[in-house]
C-alpha cells in the first residue's frame, strides 16, 4: 500500500510491449532494434544517423516534425542524401511520410510514449491529454489505410547480412577488385 498526498492519484500498469518481434518482448527504443540498425546500415552512415536522429526527435506517438531540408541541416549532409535515406527506410517499413514535414516512426521499433494534448470538445472544461502507448498506436496504424502497406504490416525486419551494398559502394568494390586482379592500384 502506498499513501499519496491529498489530491494525488496513481495507477499501476504493466510495461507496454510488442511481443514476437525482435528478441521477443521489448519496450520502446529497443536495444535489439539499435543493434539491427548498426548491422543493416553498416555501409550507410547517413541513413543510420538519420534514423537515430529521428528517434531522438520524435514526439509522443512516434511522429517527427521536420522537413528534409531541416534534417539535412541537422546532419550536415545534402538534402538528396536525406531523401534517399527516407525512401529506403520507407521501402522497408521503418518510417512513413504522413505529409510534408511529418514522418511516423514504426512503433514496433521505437516509440516515445507519453501524453499528448487533446483539443477541448464541447462540454470539456479544459484541454486534456491522452496517453499514447505502443499497443494502441499499433492498432491505430493497422486501421489507417493511408499508410503504406509495408509500414502497416511490418512483422520482420530484413536480414542485414542479405542487404546488398549501396550502388555506389558496390561499384567501388567492383573497381577495387578489378584493379587488384589487373595488378594496378
Amino acid at each position: 500500500m502506498v499513501n499519496l498526498p491529498d489530491g494525488y492519484r496513481a495507477a499501476v500498469e504493466p510495461p507496454v510491449t510488442s511481443d514476437g518481434f525482435l528478441d521477443g518482448d521489448f519496450v520502446m527504443d529497443s536495444q535489439a532494434f539499435l543493434c539491427w540498425l548498426a548491422d543493416y546500415y553498416r555501409d550507410d552512415i547517413v541513413s543510420l544517423r538519420l534514423i537515430i536522429r529521428m528517434m531522438g526527435m520524435q514526439k509522443p506517438g512516434g511522429t517527427v516534425h521536420a522537413t528534409q531540408v531541416r534534417l539535412a541541416e541537422l546532419l550536415r549532409v545534402r538534402q538528396s542524401q536525406i531523401s534517399r535515406s527516407l525512401k529506403e527506410a520507407g521501402r522497408i517499413g521503418l518510417v512513413a511520410r504522413i505529409k510534408p514535414g511529418i514522418y511516423q516512426l514504426h512503433p514496433r521499433l521505437s516509440l516515445k510514449g507519453g501524453r499528448v494534448p487533446v483539443e477541448p470538445r464541447p462540454g470539456m472544461r479544459a484541454q486534456g491529454t491522452l496517453k499514447v502507448d505502443q499497443l494502441s498506436l499499433l492498432d491505430a496504424i493497422a486501421d489507417n489505410l493511408e499508410l503504406p502497406e509495408v509500414f502497416r504490416e511490418l512483422r520482420k525486419l530484413p536480414d542485414p547480412a542479405k542487404k546488398p551494398l549501396r550502388e555506389d559502394k558496390a561499384r567501388a568494390q567492383t573497381r577495387r577488385a578489378r584493379e587488384t586482379k589487373d595488378g594496378t592500384s
